[in-house]
């Protein structure tokens, strides 16, 4: 299923509480031009799910004994072998056993919404990262759910949430369980969720990472368990899914989740996006050639047009940069025409070391996490306009994001920094930045990474730091179980091997690597850095500036944005970047996506609350 909505009324509000229900299906219709497969209905709950843009998902499957339901986005995995397309038989399964218990039972991708019709209550599990986005709103007379936080806003007056607003036009990103609305709140990973009589009641958490053992698993075992874990995982998506795409680029990542396909012996085809020339293309080319994989190349379109931007809204809510996802909707919309599930290598960089450079010389210590050091290097480090803020509320994006960094990681202080860096990579940028993409791409079609299955992350995570660092461990286990992958050259041109006295003279393109990383380090210092980002922005900005729709978007006078944001600065800004030596692209097309979700939601809201 690509999306849901749910109202759970207040006592003695079931009247307008099923009007706001109605409302909502109004606005998934208009906003999303979504049309729900299933509903129930009933005093204590209104729920609607919604099929994925390509037709697949499942519908709401109700138990005629107890009245009780259940909705399932994205994709779910049970231990005893059951999956998605399976929900009549989890819905049984819930009403056996207690909802934590089913929860620790389960993998995956995914958002389940109970309605218990024995306890007139509706119960949400979310996984363990929080990647399928799941939101809530609360009305005077119902709290209502949806994957949708746009839809949530259009259902009544909202207020921007400055702190949310802030973090989106400067990174890309919101955190914690922050929307652009203050209204609108995300629900945390890992979590049973209760509400009932349009209220909820405090979640429980099913799983946490203080419960796991770091630095256990070591050697020939954590090898072993790793690939054994990938490719149960990998089987398990072939079981559902028998025409699967995998993607393949020059790095380790989507290798390591090709070769446990391989290894599991399901068939999979592969596909690559980039310059026809960039190395990405040219390894992953070179690698299915060599495995004889069905291989396709997505050329990225040169020209994003304003209707396929709009046309990417309902998907992101307004929360991703449009550009971008303008051009990842099109890729999948052509692979869903062919495959049945596309397969990614998110999370893979936890099994190699991620941003741990920054923890040299102490690598693996005891003690609390540099969260300054972190949040300046890499959740702060883009480059922003700050002017357009307003002075009282801006930001200071470091002490803002070391706040979040120590917030995320309470009870962790004792864990390795190692340990630590991870579980805040995972439960902020993961959740927020991959759940975001994974969100919108799952109401397109399926989408899916065997590293994020529970099993195959707590292996991760318990694995030994030496043993991760500088990706040792993805590449002990492609010499052990791949060696044809494991020979052949990265993106940077040495092997996805361990350096030996054999083959040492393979890695001298390292030398120019390390190099260029360094001279890329000094440029952004100097200012050059802007430079590079400029040209990977410069075409769709200025092609869209020509585009009468963008340009009345973006009147200061008319903005939404312009009651929140500095009007001067705003105005100053938005003049700078019609020219081609604006340092701040990024930044413009995350502001032209949130003006242009606010366009979306406010004369909806405006209808419904006439």
């Amino acid at each position: 299923m690509g999306n849901f909505l749910v109202v759970v009324p207040v006592m003695g509000a079931a009247t307008e509480a099923m009007r706001l229900f109605r409302a909502g299906l109004d606005a998934a219709r208009e906003i999303r031009s979504q049309v729900p497969s299933s509903t129930a209905e009933s005093e204590w709950a209104w729920a609607a799910s919604f099929p994925r843009q390509n037709g697949s998902g499942y519908p709401l499957v109700t138990d005629t004994s107890t009245g009780s339901w259940l909705l399932a986005v994205g994709t779910w995995f049970h231990r005893d072998g059951y999956a998605s397309g399976a929900e009549s038989w989890l819905l049984r399964r819930y009403l056996e056993i207690d909802t934590v218990r089913l929860a620790r039972e389960l993998e995956g991708f995914f958002v389940l919404v109970f309605g218990d019709a024995r306890t007139r209550e509706v119960r949400v599990l979310t996984d363990i990262v929080g990647s399928c986005h799941c939101f809530r709103r609360s009305f005077s007379n119902a709290m209502v759910l949806s994957g949708s936080s746009l839809l949530l806003a259009s259902l009544g007056d909202y207020k921007l949430d400055w702190v949310g607003c802030q973090e989106f036009l400067a990174t890309g990103i919101l955190y914690e369980d922050r929307t652009c609305y203050q209204e609108v709140r995300k629900l945390s990973p890992a979590s049973v969720f209760h509400f009932a009589a349009g209220s909820q009641k405090a979640p429980q958490r099913y799983w946490q990472a203080a419960d796991l053992k770091p630095e256990t698993l070591v050697a020939e075992a954590a090898i072993n368990a790793l690939w054994d874990r990938m490719t149960s995982a990998v089987k398990g998506i072939h079981r559902l899914h028998a025409k699967p795409v995998c993607d393949l680029t020059g790095g380790y990542d989507s290798r390591a989740v090709v070769a446990a396909f391989l290894g599991a012996g399901a068939p999979c085809a592969t596909v690559v996006s980039g310059p026809p020339d960039s190395a990405d293309v040219v390894i992953s080319r070179s690698l299915a050639q060599m495995l004889g994989l069905p291989h396709l190349y997505h050329e990225p379109p040169k020209q994003i047009s304003f209707d396929e931007l709009q046309a990417s809204l309902p998907l992101t809510d307004g929360e991703y940069d449009l550009i971008d996802y303008a051009r990842i909707e099109k890729m999948h919309r052509r692979l869903s025409e062919q495959f049945e599930i596309s397969i990614n290598g998110s999370f893979g960089e936890v099994a190699r070391g991620y941003w741990w450079e920054l923890l040299l010389p102490r690598i693996g210590a005891r003690g609390p996490l540099d969260a300054r050091k972190v949040a300046q290097h890499r959740y702060a480090a883009q480059s922003c306009d700050a002017s357009i803020f307003p002075a009282g509320n801006r930001l200071d994006l470091v002490d803002h994001f070391a706040g979040v960094i120590h917030r995320t990681n309470a009870g962790l202080l004792d864990f390795p920094n190692t340990f630590q860096m991870d579980h805040a990579y995972l439960m902020m940028r993961m959740q927020r930045w991959q759940g975001r993409i994974a969100s919108s791409t799952n109401q397109i079609w399926p989408c899916l990474s065997p590293f994020m299955f529970r099993s195959v992350l707590e292996t991760m995570l318990e694995t030994r730091s030496l043993l991760r660092w500088r990706s040792l461990l993805i590449r002990k286990m492609f010499t052990k179980f791949s060696p044809r992958l494991a020979d052949h050259p990265l993106e940077h041109g040495f092997p996805a091997q361990p350096t030996t006295w054999k083959n040492f003279y393979r890695f001298s393109p390292i030398v120019a690597y390390f190099g260029e990383k360094a001279l890329a380090k000094v440029g952004g210092k100097l200012g050059l850095r802007r430079a590079v980002r400029y040209n990977t922005t410069l075409r769709p900005r200025l092609q869209l500036w020509r585009n009468e729709q963008v340009r009345e978007l973006l009147r200061p006078a008319n903005m939404k944005l312009s009651t929140w944001v500095d009007s001067v600065a705003l105005e100053n800004f938005l003049r700078r970047s019609e020219k081609e030596d604006f340092s701040f692209g990024d930044q413009w097309g995350r502001l032209l996506s949130l003006e242009c979700a606010l366009r979306v939601a406010m004369p909806t809201r405006q209808r419904w609350t006439a």
